[in-house]
């Protein structure tokens, strides 16, 4: 429930070849085979640890080292099926992952996003909710670092406390008890690429026994050349696309009105945070400085 998108684009306009080396032609290409037959194989191929392996490939690195990500979304609000635009996210992440077995690996994680007008971008400051009619502030959302592990099916629980993932983190999430549900579906080939589709299922309760008090449900399809995955190297460029149901936050104060939030966007993976977008960047840097400046020391320092 501890919300951890890692972010959006296209990764071909990014310039994100560089962050894998020249490709080595295998077995199958001197066969002659097409790169729509060696995607299919290697999408077949892989499973368990190797799909384990390969999703963290596409999302981060699995040598140690730091990788970025940006997201655009677009947030809406949906009470009786009636859907209220509420605004945009852009938002940015930087992360480090670690193997603690062969199928599970764990990262740390740090976000910020940026909650702006769906028309002109510009950072909003209160918002008026529908439903309610009440115009509420807009938090500043930066949170973490914190710890998330992944494997191709995981379910844990975790006591979260707020000052984990920083000072506004009660605007999100109260002190509670997280039930976590993730999971890795089977790689598909989609022309000479690959697509991973990754589930997470939050469901946020005052402590284990007590109801569920907020819930997130997230979907991210993550797309790679089935080239770029089939060598052997720490990383490859990838875009993904990004989908979430979530229950009011509490900053929100919609009380017992029923209702959620519906998100919709594309994101990708970045080599450092110069390849993100320009208005993350700006944002970022009138508001969470040294996240850009150091990010190696912001990702290893107590949240704030």
């Amino acid at each position: 429930m501890l919300r951890r998108a890692l972010l959006t684009g296209g990764a071909a306009s990014l310039g994100l070849a560089a962050l894998t080396p020249a490709p080595v032609l295998g077995d199958e290409v001197a066969r002659g085979e097409s790169a729509t037959e060696q995607a299919t194989a290697l999408a077949a191929s892989l499973r368990g640890p190797a799909l384990l392996e390969a999703f963290v490939r596409t999302r981060g690195r699995i040598d140690g080292r730091i990788a970025h990500g940006w997201l655009r979304s677009q947030r809406s609000a949906v009470i009786d099926g009636e859907i209220t635009p509420l605004c945009s996210v852009i938002a940015g992440a930087v992360q480090r992952f670690e193997r603690l077995r062969e199928d599970v690996f764990e990262a740390t994680i740090l976000e910020v996003a940026h909650y702006v007008h769906p028309t002109t971008g510009d950072l909003l400051d209160t918002v008026e909710m529908p439903g309610t009619g009440r115009r509420v502030n807009v938090p500043r959302y930066r949170f973490g670092p914190v710890k998330a592990r992944f494997a191709v099916a995981l379910d844990e629980w975790e006591e979260f406390d707020p000052p984990q993932g920083g000072s506004g983190a009660t605007q999100f999430v109260p002190r509670s008890s997280v039930h976590l549900l993730r999971s890795i579906e089977p790689a598909t080939a989609v022309g000479d690429g690959v697509v991973i589709r990754t589930n997470e299922y939050g469901r946020v309760y005052p402590d284990r026994s007590g109801p569920m008090t907020i819930y997130y449900r997230e979907w991210m399809a993550w797309q790679a050349r089935a080239e770029d995955l089939a060598r052997n190297s720490p990383a490859v460029a990838a875009n993904y696309g990004y989908t979430a149901l979530a229950s009011w936050r509490p900053w929100m104060q919609m009380g017992a009105l029923k209702g959620h939030t519906v998100d919709s966007g594309y994101g990708a993976k970045a080599a450092t945070w110069a390849e993100c977008p320009p208005e993350f960047l700006e944002l970022t840097r009138r508001l969470h400085p040294d996240v850009l400046d150091d990010p190696e020391r912001a990702l290893r320092s107590p949240p704030v």
